[in-house]
Parts: C-alpha cells; structure tokens; sequence
C-alpha cells in the first residue's frame, strides 16, 4: 500500500521574501505629537508608553489540503447473483491477465453418502467412489473465488472513505450464489444445512436469483480457462477433491456423472481445467516440518494467517483464506520455488492415490 507523502507547507509554487528586502524592523521610537515635542520622563519616573510599529498586513499563502491519507485495507466479498453475472463476469475477465492464480472454496449440502467406519480405514477406491456417489446426487450451493498474484495481491480499488482527506483501499474476492439445490426437494445432510443458515445462506433466495452452475457459470468458467488465463500460475485448493469435483460437474453440465475410477476422473479433470496445475493446500501441508494437521482454520493458524473477511464456510472468505495459507505455506516451506511447488501439484485429497 502506498501512502502519499505529506504535503509541504510551502507550495512549490510559491516564492519566498527577496534577500535584498529585509523584514520591517519593529521599532520603540514614540510617535511624534502634532502638538510639540513629548514631555521627557526621568529615570524616577513611571515608564513612558511604549508604542510599537505593527508590520504592514500581508497576504500569507494559502496553505494546501493535505493529501489524502489512506484509510487501512479492507476485503470485500462481492456477492454474485443472476442478475449481476454478466457484469461481475466482465470485471474478473478484465483481471485475469494480471492474476495468475485462483483460489476456490466450494459449499454444498453436506455428504450423505458416508463411510461405516473411520474414514482414516478407507482405501482410495472407496474415498472416490464416496466423493463419486455425492456429487453425481447433490448439488452446488457457493463457490468462492479469489484470484491473486504470485506475492499474494488481490484486485484492489482505491474509493473515497466518505472524509475529505482521506481514501481507502478495498480488496475484492467473489461468491456465486447457486440455484439448483432446492432444500424443500433435494437430498441433503441437515447439519450441513443447519451450519450454512447460521453462516447467512439464505436458500430460497438462492433457489429464486441464484446463478445457473451448469447454464450460466460452468461455460463461462470454461471460457476462463481455455482463453482467459485464470489460474495459469496455479489453482490453489483446501481438501481440494469436492472443489475440482464441483468445477467439472459446472463445466460438463446438468446430467453429467463423474467416471467410475479416480485415475479417469483424473485426466478428464486434467483436460477440463486446461491442465493448469492445482495445488491442495491440505496435501502440501503433509510434506511439511512440524504439525500442521487439521481443517483450514487451524492449519491457516498454524501458519500464522488471520481470516481477513467473513466466517467459516462462507466460500468468499474460506477461498481467501485458502489463497493467504497457501502464500504463506509456499514462502515458509517452499521458498517460493516453483519447481519445489511442481511436485505437489495435482495431489488432490479423496482422489489422489498415495
């Protein structure tokens, strides 16, 4: 953030006394009478009046409004609904060429397909065909969207703050909001549900003015990907398999069914997202020193990373917590290297083998 330096007292424009015209002198010298010479005082005497020359009145010059000062950051999360799509659309287009990355969070109604035992006892091939059976069945709610550049800078604009002299800067992230799932009618976990109303979903909202995922969002997101450049640096995700998941199934459209193993989902996730390298910052944290275990607010505290907007599964603000954990993660532990970052990339958690 650059903050204006302050203004001089002076403007440069102004010009100063010559040297060859001193200031008037201020003198003590009585003010002659018209009546004839002052009566002298002796030393006895009182004091006589002292009558002191005031300088001729100037003009002084003006003194500059100072600059404006810039009020602190804050993050804005720009809601997107069907009937702002198409301009929020045309704004993140405008953005791309200048950031390389994107980070995504996904929110949807929770799993009811689940394992009998710990999930820890599973094997790959159950873990996808799990992550296969609910997202072929449900449907998304949000998705966050939050690009950035390779030190960590969102789209920023600089407004008034509503005080003459000063301006402050605001950082953008987005959040779709879906119409798909209807919860009088679709199939869902209702603790999930639960969760998602006190984060402020509103679902018959959603139900009525949300954006088509699959008619409206996942054409567009193809277009970003194919000619747009988005995530050409890297798409960066947290427990990342339901996200890319979710992102196929907008892109392939409504009837779409995920493949029958995780090695085929594999490539075809490979060739939607325009083999941009994806990052799971729940997997990158496997690989590093120390316990940096558990779900992103406790490995984003780990790192030292605060949640700059928002709440917990709110998409906005859980994908741009994912974006400040992986710049974090990636400075701390891969010494900001890509070739480092490239053997992490494409480890997605409930799909990838290991």
């Amino acid at each position: 953030m650059e903050v204006a330096s302050p203004a001089p007292s002076t403007p440069s424009g102004s010009s100063s006394p010559a040297a060859s015209a001193p200031p008037p002198a201020f003198t003590t010298e009585m003010t002659p009478s018209p009546r004839g010479p002052l009566p002298s005082f002796s030393s006895t005497s009182a004091a006589p009046p002292r009558v002191v020359m005031m300088p001729t009145p100037t003009s002084a010059p003006p003194r500059p409004f100072p600059a404006p000062a810039m009020a602190p950051p804050r993050v804005e999360v720009r809601q997107v609904w069907v009937h702002n799509f198409e301009a929020e659309a045309r704004l993140i287009e405008s953005l791309l060429p200048k950031f390389r990355y994107v980070a995504v969070d996904t929110e949807f109604p929770g799993t009811v397909y689940r394992p009998a035992g710990a999930a820890y006892t599973l094997t790959p091939a159950r873990r996808y065909e799990l992550l296969k059976l609910n997202v072929d069945s449900l449907d998304l709610i949000q998705l966050g969207l939050t690009l950035f550049d390779s030190g960590g800078r969102l789209p920023t604009a600089h407004l008034p703050s509503g005080e003459l002299t000063a301006t402050t800067t605001v950082s953008y992230v987005w959040e779709f909001n879906f119409r798909e799932f209807d919860v009088r009618r679709h199939r869902h976990a209702p603790e999930s549900i639960a969760m998602l109303r006190s984060k402020g979903v509103d679902f018959d909202r959603n139900h009525r003015h949300g954006v088509g995922a699959s008619s409206e969002f996942g054409p567009r997101l193809r277009k970003w990907l194919r000619s747009g450049g988005l995530g050409r640096g890297g798409v960066v995700t947290f427990s990342g398999g339901y996200d890319v998941a979710y992102l196929v199934k907008a892109m392939f459209g409504e009837g779409y069914r995920m493949p029958a193993t995780a090695a085929k989902f594999e490539g075809v996730a490979a060739a939607a997202l325009a083999r941009r390298k994806v990052f799971d910052v729940k997997e990158m944290a496997r690989l590093c020193p120390g316990d940096l275990r558990g779900g992103l607010d406790a490995v984003a505290a780990k790192l030292g990373v605060g949640r700059a907007v928002g709440e917990a599964h709110q998409a906005g603000s859980d994908s741009l917590l994912t974006c400040h954990a992986f710049v974090k993660m990636r400075e701390r532990y891969f010494d900001d290297d890509d070739d480092k970052l490239a053997r992490v990339a494409g480890v997605l958690t409930d799909i990838t083998a290991y």
